[in-house]
């Protein structure tokens, strides 16, 4: 007998109208400190590490740690505990937690939280490349006892320079040492510095060519650009493959693999070394950084605040996006993770500690990278005579973001540092680590995914995680040719600028204003039910009426200007390699923006569709009884 509707709707409401769909058994972490550490791993990545200090750096020092606590407190915390929440009382990913909840026509948002996941991991594998690379070099160079960065590698030569003392000292006997080609550190500040390239030279400073002995900024520089990234003239300037990228890149998805194939059976044991090992390095480095000559500079320009610098937006929106790219929410995988985990745990008080440990462990970052720069300056300030060593400012000349922090900076640091294999090999293993936790959970979200919708019932669980690595990696080749740092940054800048702050609005409208309030009753009676928690008054302000109007806000900012531009690579201006940063066509701010705007597509498309799957449930709960069709939507 065929029932209504709102029968249908009766004969359930015993099971809260979140579905039970008559499966086998979820797989679930072993333990409780499996899936702690598995979100710990994720939310700690390389972006505490340099993208974080390099934040610090450019907006104000410890006085961004005010909208960053700002946005960690209004966005980053709650959003953190309604993915964990989702995914635990859905027992789904991203994707099939909207079927759990009868809201079908949303499942769009799930697609488009995992294409936008798909494509960070495309790049972001790359990262460990790199790492892979390094560490690689610097195993192959302990025969030689030099590090392959090293302005005293055999072959490198320092290239000429141009420095522009007054013309009082410019043509002293005493203003370059003979022996090292290195100017006089008694003249120190009777020098010209340009403040921009292609400034015209003042009166009374005298251009001077020298050739130095010693320019480890230099030889840094050359070893990324030149051997580790072959970097070609621009982006449309593919130049074939290198090779030895291409080796680190496959080593790099097999890695991932090897992680992943048996889901969170074999992922659940690889982060008790990958979550904790960084904690040990950073400690390690933490020492031995706070010891080194010049580390009173950088702590001092770390927790000295530039207040004037929080009027400012764009340290907001800074500080939001950080929030995102630290913590993680909306690419699905916080809501993967949790649909592994107990169905009885505290995802508030998990949430909440794993948000605290992810910030503190930024902070502690802080108090690492900025006294390894402290000491940079120091030593630099021997061979540059425009950087004085009294302040960070003047390293911004050897660049200090993202990639320049991680493969520039810090191997100049540890080049000049007692002991370097050591710290290099320390250093590198760690970003590795960090690097193979947060890409590891992204491809699981994507695989978790496409198990929900059903392909793990054709494949393997082994044959669908190596199908995913495999078609990435075959994808992710552009990245490995001599332009793929351009590529890498192309899309780094764009692909997830706008899906992150959507999906995590439609999560908090789907689930608090979805069937008139009645999803959000029926989530309350479920988490009650399932961990004893009751979800009050706090939690239904803040996803019902401020995450989504913030995460509207930042949508705006990042579209309309003068925060939001079209051009978020300065294309425009771009000059080739190596006389500039690298040649981008018009074309490419186009292909950026389809990554950023692509995946946005499909909640559109799914919500228009008329005639989706329907969710079927037990009418009783038990097995082998008749079931009876749910009605979806409202």
């Amino acid at each position: 007998m065929t029932t209504s509707p709102a029968h249908r709707m009766e004969d359930v409401a015993s099971d809260t109208s979140l579905s039970t769909v008559e499966e086998k058994p979820r797989s679930e972490y072993a333990n409780k400190l499996e899936l702690m550490l598995s979100l710990v791993g994720y939310a700690v990545g390389l972006g505490n590490i340099w993208r974080f200090p390099y934040l610090a750096y450019t907006y104000g020092g410890g006085a961004f740690l005010i909208p960053y606590f700002c946005c960690l407190a209004l966005l980053g915390l709650p959003l953190f505990i309604l993915e964990m929440g989702l995914g635990q009382l859905t027992r789904r990913g991203t994707l099939g937690l909207w079927q759990e909840l009868k809201l079908p026509r949303l499942q769009g948002v799930g697609i488009a939280a995992t294409i936008c996941t798909f494509l960070v991991s495309l790049y972001y594998n790359v990262i460990l490349a790199w790492a892979i690379y390094y560490l690689g070099r610097t195993f192959a160079a302990v025969p030689s006892g030099v590090l392959p960065w090293s302005d005293a590698v055999d072959g490198f030569e320092c290239p000429e320079t141009v420095i522009y003392p007054t013309a009082e000292i410019a043509n002293s006997p005493y203003l370059i040492d003979g022996s090292t080609g290195l100017y006089n550190s008694s003249f120190a500040g009777q020098f010209w510095c340009a403040a921009d390239a292609g400034e015209a030279t003042p009166a009374g400073y005298v251009a001077k060519t020298i050739k130095a002995t010693s320019c480890p900024a230099r030889a840094a520089s050359v070893f990324w650009q030149a051997e580790a990234l072959q970097q070609s003239s621009g982006l449309e300037d593919l130049g074939g493959f290198n090779l030895g990228m291409l080796i680190s890149f496959t080593v790099a998805w097999l890695l991932i693999y090897f992680v992943i194939f048996n889901g969170v059976a074999s992922s659940g044991k690889v982060v008790y070394v990958t979550a904790t090992l960084p904690y040990l390095c950073l400690l390690v480095f933490f020492v031995r950084a706070i010891t080194l000559p010049g580390a009173s500079i950088g702590v001092e320009f770390f927790v000295t605040p530039d207040f004037a610098k929080v009027a400012d937006p764009e340290v907001w929106l800074k500080a939001a996006v950080q929030i995102f790219y630290s913590l993680g929410p909306g690419f699905g995988s916080l809501i993967a993770f949790a649909s592994f985990g107990s169905k009885s745990n505290n995802f508030a008080k998990d949430a909440t500690k794993v948000s605290f440990i992810n910030c503190g462990t930024s902070i502690f970052a802080g108090f690492v990278v900025f006294p390894l720069l402290g000491y940079l300056a120091h030593e630099l300030s021997e061979v540059d005579p425009c950087i004085s060593g009294k302040s960070l400012d003047e390293l911004s000349s050897i660049g200090l973001s993202g990639t320049g922090l991680a493969f520039v900076a810090f191997p100049i640091a540890i080049s000049k540092m007692p002991g370097g294999f050591v710290w290099a090999v320390l250093f590198f293993v760690m970003l590795l680590c960090l690097g193979i936790d947060s890409q590891f959970a992204m491809v699981e979200s994507v695989v978790t995914v496409l198990s929900d919708a059903g392909l793990e019932k054709r494949l393997s669980r082994q044959a669908l995680s190596g199908s995913i690595c495999f078609i990435s990696y075959l994808i992710g080749l552009i990245f490995v040719t001599k332009a793929g740092v351009y590529w890498v940054n192309l899309f780094d800048n764009y692909s997830s600028l706008l899906v992150l702050f959507a999906v995590t609005g439609c999560e908090c409208v789907g689930l608090m204003w979805s069937c008139g309030g009645q999803t959000w009753k029926d989530f309350k009676f479920k988490c009650k039910e399932w961990t004893g928690i009751e979800l009050g008054p706090a939690f239904s302000l803040s996803w019902k009426w401020l995450c989504p109007l913030l995460l509207a806000v930042l949508l705006l900012a990042n579209i309309t200007p003068p925060l939001g531009k079209l051009d978020l690579m300065g294309a425009e201006s771009s000059v080739a390699y190596p006389e500039g940063k690298g040649y981008l066509p018009s074309w490419s701010m186009y292909i950026g923006w389809c990554l950023a705007v692509l995946p946005l597509f499909a909640v559109p498309i799914f919500a228009a569709f008329s005639s989706l799957p329907k969710t079927e449930v037990s009418v009783d709960g038990k097995e082998g009884m008749p079931k009876t069709e749910v009605s979806v939507d409202c």
